[in-house]
């Protein structure tokens, strides 16, 4: 069990080594700027077919399903920035020298699960922000319930993020070098997961991690939200064409085998840290 000491040691040469390192601030800095550019274009996209728009998904209450969406486009490149911090510890072999300086290898491994876990809370803030402005920019009514109405699509980015950069974990205390491990990471993505949903039975595809990691995040239903601007009906108050499709109930055990992949990468990720020579 760390004590909350150790904790803040740990925490203390994270962030100096972070914010230190070059790559992460580009990377950061390119997650960012793709995200907000892709959502300001499409945002401003002006479609009108038969009086049938897409705006409306970037209203209250659509637009966390929208931009969560959006930002699990970039989310292979959160992967990439762990790897990449992880094997500069390997490379540089700042690891051994943290060790004789009397770290664990359990608190080694700490000190990256924290910076993953800042980095899927970057994430959701990133969309909560954007949320926020695009969100009262574009709502004609406004209200508390529509804004509140499927943000539980922010936690569910959080777990998204996680195990996105949970399995990049695994790969880099594999391989160690980052060239390798990212191409591992990337295909792994495409083709090698796949080539294993062809052969295996499909009851089965659906578990798979990376199958499973994109259902968090659904695509909306654009063509149901755009209708909702005609058809105009209405229950108890409720848009009958909020996102209901995809409940938080449905999603929530997604997000659960998800946390479960994380664990098991991270727990096998410290296996292979114990008994590798540094």
């Amino acid at each position: 069990m760390l004590k909350l000491k150790n904790i803040k040691r740990i925490a203390r040469i994270e962030s100096i080594k972070t914010w230190n390192y070059p790559v992460f601030k580009a990377l950061i800095i390119l997650y960012s700027l793709l995200f907000l550019l892709i959502t300001l274009i499409a945002s401003n996209i002006q479609i009108n077919l038969q009086g049938v728009t897409i705006s409306k998904v970037f209203q209250f209450p659509h637009i966390w399903n929208t931009l969560t969406w959006f930002a699990s486009w970039f989310n292979l490149i959160l992967g990439i920035l762990a790897i990449m911090m992880v094997s500069n510890e390997f490379q540089f072999r700042t690891f051994r020298k943290q060790i004789i300086d009397g770290l664990s290898r359990n608190e080694l491994l700490f000190g990256k699960a924290m910076v993953m876990l800042l980095l899927a809370v970057y994430a959701v803030l990133l969309v909560f922000a954007t949320g926020i402005a695009i969100g009262i920019i574009k709502t004609n009514i406004f209200s508390w319930s529509y804004l509140s109405d499927g943000i539980y699509f922010l936690p569910i980015l959080f777990v998204q993020s996680l195990a996105y950069t949970s399995l990049a974990l695994l790969f880099v205390t594999i391989i160690r070098t980052p060239g390798p491990s990212i191409m591992l990471y990337l295909l792994y993505f495409f083709p090698i997961e796949p080539i294993i949903r062809a052969v295996i039975p499909e009851k089965a595809i659906g578990y798979l991690p990376a199958k499973l990691f994109s259902k968090l995040t659904p695509m909306p239903d654009f063509v149901g939200i755009s209708l909702s601007d005609m058809v105009e009906l209405k229950i108890s108050g409720t848009d009958v064409f909020s996102p209901k499709i995809h409940t938080f109930q449905s999603l929530s055990v997604t997000a659960i085998v998800a946390l479960c992949y994380s664990l098991l990468f991270i727990l096998i990720s410290r296996l292979i840290i114990k008994r590798k020579n540094f």
